[in-house]
């Protein structure tokens, strides 16, 4: 297929209803399993909307608010009726890590921990599922909810905006960029968190 028929290809799905579908589902099963690039559907959307050739940016904020909540308020809802713990995908390294660092700090700083965690995959889902599992109140966890999810998704929509506006004549190459930015953003997120964990933890000993 050439190159140009392709491009034409990526932009009308872009533009029809199921991208928006898509977007919601990956968004959805991000929220309780993160493994699933949520995120980078996120920035995808945004970026060839920010250059003309996707839904328009603010659409895409406003469905990947809502779907994230959604998500986030299913990883809650498992967490009020099944302990974290108990899942098996939950007992790896950096999920029990995760597990640690949300209960020793969920009980005295709800609001700061959902947020914050927001930006760490693995983490996130725990600190969720801990919440859920805590005696934190449902319309209190809503707020936060609602905080860390315009926060989250409008990082990553503003990052595609930048990107996407700067290569308007190449869209592709607004889109790459938007989504190199946005990874690695994330892993210096969590390398800053995994340090300071680490100092803390070395500190305590």
């Amino acid at each position: 297929m050439p190159v140009t028929e392709f491009a034409d290809l990526i932009f009308t799905i872009a533009r029809s209803p199921w991208a928006l579908v898509a977007l919601v589902g990956l968004l959805v099963v991000d929220g309780f399993f993160p493994l699933v690039p949520g995120e980078t559907m996120v920035v995808t959307l945004a970026a060839l909307g920010a250059s003309g050739h996707g839904p328009e940016p603010v659409i895409v904020l406003l469905v990947a608010i809502a779907a994230t909540m959604v998500g986030d308020g299913i990883a809650f809802l498992i967490g009020r009726s099944v302990h974290p713990t108990r899942w098996v995908w939950m007992r790896g390294t950096k999920a029990q890590r995760g597990l640690e660092w949300a209960s020793a700090r969920i009980e005295h700083n709800p609001g700061v921990i959902l947020v914050g965690a927001k930006f760490l995959p693995f983490v996130r889902v725990a600190v969720t599922m801990t919440a859920g599992a805590s005696a934190l109140p449902v319309k209190r966890y809503l707020v936060y909810s609602f905080f860390a999810a315009t926060l989250y998704t409008g990082y990553h929509v503003a990052v595609a905006i930048m990107a996407g506006g700067l290569f308007v004549a190449n869209p592709f190459l607004g889109l790459a960029a938007s989504i190199t930015f946005g990874v690695l953003s994330g892993a210096v997120i969590g390398g800053v968190h995994r340090l300071v964990t680490l100092r803390r933890a070395r500190t305590s000993t």
